[in-house]
């Protein structure tokens, strides 16, 4: 029988006139820390379950309309954003103008909803923290950073693996990291780190802060590869570790 989880808890953080709620799982101690932002994207959540339930760890998700983007509502206002395009002043304007529109007041509470969620869970302290993410057929994959690619400028360095399909990549903030991944022939990108664009999201917020970051992004409904990066990831950082159970 395959090992199961400790009931998660739920957590609701002030956004505007309610509360979003970040679920968090957890198996033993709380690290390593995995973090998933968009609601929709559940192959991710279940493959880092998985993980958590045979090797322990804390999962923290945000639950709230199983959707991409948050929606809130504000002094009579409706407003949605982006959650990985929150954490700098220039990523919420950016996301409020191209999913919403702005206002101070919408910014002001997007500011103080993402600081809640850093300082709530202590992940400014997190030796490293990876992200769950999912792709899905189309124009973005590990060939968006290559030379050429919309967003090759973010990029210092990418390693493309013809075994592996171009929509299940990681994505990095360390050399060290990228090198071991590309090594073993995994789609894998090394985000530049001094000229990055502030997008407002978690990659950049980690690297302004020497916080190393993984993100893991396996394509929609492919939940066995993303356990099998998931597993990779382990082994980068140490090992495997004790199974639990």
């Amino acid at each position: 029988m395959p090992p199961t989880l400790p009931d998660a808890t739920r957590i609701h953080l002030p956004l505007g006139a309610g509360t979003i709620a970040a679920t968090v799982h957890q198996n033993g101690p709380p690290r390593p820390t995995f973090l998933n932002v968009h609601d929709d994207e559940d192959t991710s959540v279940a493959a880092g379950l998985a993980n958590l339930a045979e090797f322990g760890g804390r999962l923290i998700e945000l639950t709230h309309s199983g959707e991409r983007l948050i929606r809130f509502a504000l002094a009579g206002g409706e407003y949605q954003f982006d959650p990985n395009r929150m954490f700098s002043e220039a990523g919420i304007a950016a996301t409020l103008v191209r999913h919403s529109h702005y206002t101070e007041a919408a910014h002001a509470a997007i500011r103080s909803f993402a600081a809640a969620y850093l300082e709530r869970f202590a992940l400014a302290s997190e030796p490293v923290l990876i992200a769950l993410h999912n792709t899905t057929i189309g124009p973005f994959s590990v060939a968006s950073f290559a030379p050429g690619g919309d967003l090759a400028a973010d990029a210092a360095a990418v390693h493309q693996a013809s075994r592996h399909s171009p929509f299940d990549f990681f994505y990095v903030t360390e050399p060290a990291h990228f090198a071991r991944l590309r090594e073993q022939d995994w789609n894998v990108v090394l985000q530049d780190n001094g000229r990055v664009r502030d997008d407002g999201s978690l990659s950049v917020f980690c690297a302004r802060r020497g916080i190393p970051y993984l993100n893991v992004e396996a394509e929609m409904g492919r939940r066995s590869v993303q356990i099998a990066m998931l597993r990779a990831v382990r082994e980068l950082l140490g090992g495997e570790g004790p199974r639990v159970g």
